[in-house]
């Protein structure tokens, strides 16, 4: 199934804390509901993340809880779990950027960058918002979630 490129990481966020983004919890909207055969997949995968992704990116709360998401940072920087179809400028034969066994597929969005899985199940979503990469290079975020995003989906592709 393909969805338009919004449809994948479509999570709009809204700040609960302060507005400069400060400590308080995150309100993330339109989270993709992952199938109920990869729930388990994306749940554990969310709670192998690290506390942190680097500077200025410690994890945040949010409000109200979303197991199959993870927000960093003041952007904030957003990783969710379990989106159906892949984004609609992703095309079979496109380039990934391949991160310790992680195949990512980069787009630009806005002044920001999303990096997703289209050949791994299940699919991860990171959005990286121009705010956080002030403070970070993508490829060192990529790094530091690999090892979650490895021990918790699997290629799709040989």
């Amino acid at each position: 199934m393909r969805l338009r490129a919004g449809a994948v990481a479509g999570v709009v966020v809204a700040l609960l804390g302060a507005a400069c983004g400060g400590p308080g919890p995150v309100r993330l909207t339109n989270v993709p509901e992952p199938a109920a055969s990869l729930r388990a997949a994306c749940v554990a995968l969310v709670q192998a993340l690290p506390s942190s992704l680097g500077r200025h990116l410690d994890r945040r709360t949010l409000s109200p809880p979303a197991p199959t998401a993870a927000a960093y940072g003041r952007g904030p920087a957003v990783l969710t779990c379990g989106a159906a179809g892949v984004s609609a400028s992703y095309r079979p034969d496109a380039t990934l950027s391949f991160v310790d066994d992680v195949g990512w597929f980069s787009e630009k969005i806005g002044a920001g960058l999303r990096f997703s899985t289209p050949t791994r199940s299940p699919q991860v979503v990171l959005n990286l918002p121009a705010a956080t990469l002030d403070d970070v290079q993508p490829f060192d975020v990529l790094v530091t979630v690999g090892p979650a995003v490895r021990a918790h989906s699997r290629a799709t592709t040989a």
